[in-house]
């Protein structure tokens, strides 16, 4: 996750809920946006700094679904949608960092979401890890900010289409710290 000479084994991270969100946005009548986060957010991350290896394995309560609107979070909850009480989580994991021109440029793996497991390609926008002092602690954080873009067809979810676009847009904002550490 970082080019720290400090962390030259792989080390496990646990991510941060307080500071870790999926955003989503999906365009409504090819008019506007209809956009959301899900808040509750749970994995690990081990990622050898030297090397640019690493893995992860990353679940997102889909109940935690927020668009502001929450009749339309209901309908997002339900049958039509994520299916929430068949389908409770979406699940990400991935076993290949991309490191290109020593930064991380890109985690390939794969997203499982309404019982259906499709490949998934999240590039870097930024990340960095470094120590960090807040409130007098000091710790190890690891953080970035990544894209991508999957069909929501290729998840069995069609409902409204095309009035609700196909292409749904994920910017996932996550820190990481070294598993055992204490979170701010």
């Amino acid at each position: 996750m970082c080019a720290t000479s400090a962390m030259a084994a792989p080390v496990e991270y646990t991510i941060d809920p307080a500071h870790t969100t999926v955003y989503f946005a999906a365009t409504h009548t090819e008019r506007s946006s209809v956009r959301g986060r899900f808040g509750k957010i749970d994995g690990r991350i081990v990622y050898d700094a030297e090397s640019g290896a690493g893995a992860l394995d990353v679940t997102v309560d889909l109940a935690s679904v927020d668009t502001g609107n929450r009749t339309l979070d209901g309908v997002l909850r339900s049958a039509q949608f994520f299916d929430v009480a068949q389908h409770p989580v979406a699940r990400v994991r991935a076993q290949r960092f991309i490191v290109e021109s020593g930064r991380l440029a890109a985690v390939e793996g794969e997203l499982t979401l309404h019982g259906v497991t499709q490949p998934l390609r999240l590039q870097a926008e930024r990340f960095r890890c470094g120590e960090v002092t807040l409130f007098g602690v000091s710790r190890q954080v690891c953080g970035g900010d990544f894209r991508a873009e999957v069909p929501r067809s290729a998840f069995g979810m069609t409902r409204f289409l095309p009035d609700v676009g196909d292409t749904i847009t994920l910017q996932v904002a996550v820190e990481a710290s070294p598993a055992g550490s204490a979170a701010q």
